[in-house]
């Protein structure tokens, strides 16, 4: 009887903590997934860590998961992956004047010469002709139709 009073208070015990434990792991699980999220992939490149599969992804997701425990912040997380790789890790990389210079050049130069090819277009439009051909005398028509049908 004992042993079963002992059993019983041991389990008492046991059990409050186990829950603590696991619904610590389910939180510290929904932070590290909102983590990676929103960090892309090395291998995959068009999806996150998160929905990763490659072995690199499981890697950074324990990593991710070993800084959380040792309570890092998601910021401080971010900023260790972003200090590794670049912006690149990331899925929506902060604005970047130099980049945004590069998508904005090939639609300027598409309009520029756009632009350009429509002067010259209207140019040539209201540029006088040039003058026709004068008429053949009959002499010379009589000529022309002669050797049209020698041939």
């Amino acid at each position: 009887m004992k042993r079963l009073l002992l059993l019983g208070f041991l389990w008492a015990w046991l059990i409050p903590a186990l829950g603590a434990t696991i619904v610590h792991e389910s939180t510290l699980h929904r932070r590290e997934i909102a983590i990676a999220e929103k960090l892309r992939c090395t291998v995959c490149q068009a999806e996150s860590l998160a929905v990763s599969q490659a072995g690199i992804a499981r890697d950074m997701r324990k990593l991710i998961r070993q800084k959380l425990r040792a309570g890092e912040t998601p910021a401080q997380i971010k900023a260790y992956f972003v200090d590794r790789y670049g912006d690149y890790i990331l899925l929506k990389p902060p604005f970047d004047p130099l980049g945004a210079i590069l998508w904005v050049w090939p639609f300027a130069l598409v309009a520029a010469f756009g632009g350009v090819a429509i002067a010259v277009m209207r140019r040539r439009a209201r540029a006088p002709l040039p003058p026709s051909a004068p008429e053949l005398d009959p002499e010379d028509r009589a000529r022309v139709e002669a050797l049209t049908r020698q041939e």
